[in-house]
């Protein structure tokens, strides 16, 4: 007997599961061909084959494809190719280079990647802008994958608020467009793209108990995270003990058994790495890498990322922060928006009747001031203001993707607002787009650099 397919599947069961051994087999050959050739074009078509291949497996996985995935994507693309640096020339890419063969370091985990990736070899800043490109591509694929779906899966007024959350996320000042210039080189989307993987599987019965390792993969990206999507994934696994199902006493051991081994893990990189550095400063450290990258290494950011103590940054951030500083604006241009945040929480408190889901929904609120204590050690306000609101949109979306009555009912409640203001919310996002996060690309350097990207003049 031969079973009609079921609506909104791509492929049959069968075809699925060639397809899927197919994906994973063409990403490992994929995989070996960027870490074995060498010839530095092969490598990169490699890495970009290999992404493709990561990308086709999970849509063949969840079997379906729909079209705000599809929109969402594509409007992040344009956004990507609007404003990307040319080849080559990007920012400060010192965090690439910086392998655990050199010494344990507070964001070793990328280097390492690339370090893997290379075979130890001599590591070209195209390459480098190429693993960062396509990485960058994999997590708009991520974010179009799940924000699409869960706006496909929403009912329809839900759906109404989604899709203007939707566009919200992506046109604010703090959008994921922001890593598209000059913050093409930072590590945070490694954070975010793993901050995804963690959405999708939280919930999974077996495959969640890889959350701990995905967290220590978190923090290792950047330290940094310790104030931003560690408390994001702690917030989840949270969630996951007060739905009081039957898993409630599994997701309470879930979370001890990550919070320990983030503490380990701390605690440990506190009082041992530094005796694994291979280089007592980063004056020889900057004479030895030179031979080993054309990267445009800074020696400043090399004793600032392995070197440095908490003094060294306090000092620094004397030196930079004051009433003038233009990280301000970065804060003052989105307490709008972190403004909506809190009113939309309250009313999920307000709404909320039962006492601990109650005080669930103090946590979001709760953990900006916990972040706010970074502005007064470092001093990238900016990129510390990316991260708050990024945490913000994700506990929203994953809380309508599981359902959470309270939520959906808040949002109930906002619709009919955004139904009856739609035309000048659609004129405040355009105008946001236009003008860009905090330290873009200007809107006429945009239509230059995507006109560059695709004709090469």
């Amino acid at each position: 007997m031969i079973r009609p397919k079921l609506s909104g599947n791509l492929f049959p069961p069968n075809i699925r599961k060639a397809l899927i051994a197919a994906a994973i087999l063409g990403g490992l050959l994929c995989l070996t061909l960027v870490r074995y050739s060498h010839d530095g074009t092969w490598r990169i078509a490699s890495l970009y084959a290999t992404v493709a291949c990561i990308m086709a497996l999970i849509v063949i996985y969840k079997n379906s494809l729909n079209k705000y995935e599809i929109a969402i994507f594509c409007f992040l693309c344009i956004q990507l190719f609007a404003s990307v640096p040319i080849p080559g020339d990007f920012g400060d890419p010192t965090a690439y280079v910086l392998s655990y063969r050199y010494g344990v370091s507070s964001r070793g985990f990328i280097a390492t990647i690339v370090d893997f990736l290379t075979a130890g070899d001599f590591i070209s800043r195209y390459f480098v802008w190429h693993f960062i490109l396509s990485n960058t591509v994999f997590l708009l694929f991520t974010m179009s994958a799940y924000i699409g779906n869960v706006i496909e899966k929403s009912k329809d007024d839900t759906k109404y608020f989604l899709i203007f959350l939707s566009f919200l996320w992506l046109s604010c000042f703090t959008a994921p467009s922001a890593y598209f210039y000059n913050n093409f080189d930072r590590t945070e989307i490694f954070a975010l793209i793993i901050s995804f993987l963690a959405m999708a599987i939280v919930r999974k019965p077996v495959i969640r108990w890889l959350m701990p390792l995905l967290t220590l993969a978190i923090i290792a990206t950047h330290i940094i995270q310790v104030f931003f999507y560690i408390p994001f994934v702690a917030i989840l696994l949270f969630y996951g003990i007060i739905e009081k199902d039957r898993r409630g006493k599994r997701s309470m051991l879930l979370l001890g058994t990550t919070v320990a081994l983030l503490l380990i893990a701390f605690l440990c990189y506190v009082m041992f790495a530094r005796g694994t550095f291979a280089f007592e400063n980063a004056d020889d450290f900057y004479n030895y890498l030179s031979s080993k990258t054309d990267l445009n290494l800074r020696p400043s950011s090399l004793h600032a990322f392995m070197f440095a103590d908490l003094e060294d940054h306090l000092a620094g951030w004397k030196e930079r922060v004051g009433l003038m500083y233009r990280g301000n604006l970065a804060i003052l241009i989105n307490i709008p928006l972190l403004f909506l945040f809190m009113i939309f929480w309250a009313k999920c408190f307000i709404k909320e009747t039962e006492k601990i889901k109650r005080m669930f929904f103090l946590l979001p609120m709760a953990v900006l001031p916990y972040q706010a204590t970074v502005f007064f050690l470092f001093w990238d306000f900016a990129r510390w203001m990316i991260m708050i609101l990024n945490v913000q949109f994700l506990l929203v979306f994953y809380l309508v993707a599981a359902k959470n009555k309270t939520v959906l009912a808040v949002i109930q409640t906002v619709t009919p607002f955004i139904r009856r203001y739609a035309f000048f919310i659609a004129l405040m996002l355009l105008i946001m787009i236009y003008i860009g996060p905090v330290g873009y690309a200007y809107p006429s350097d945009r239509m230059t650099r995507f006109f560059h990207f695709f004709t090469g003049r």
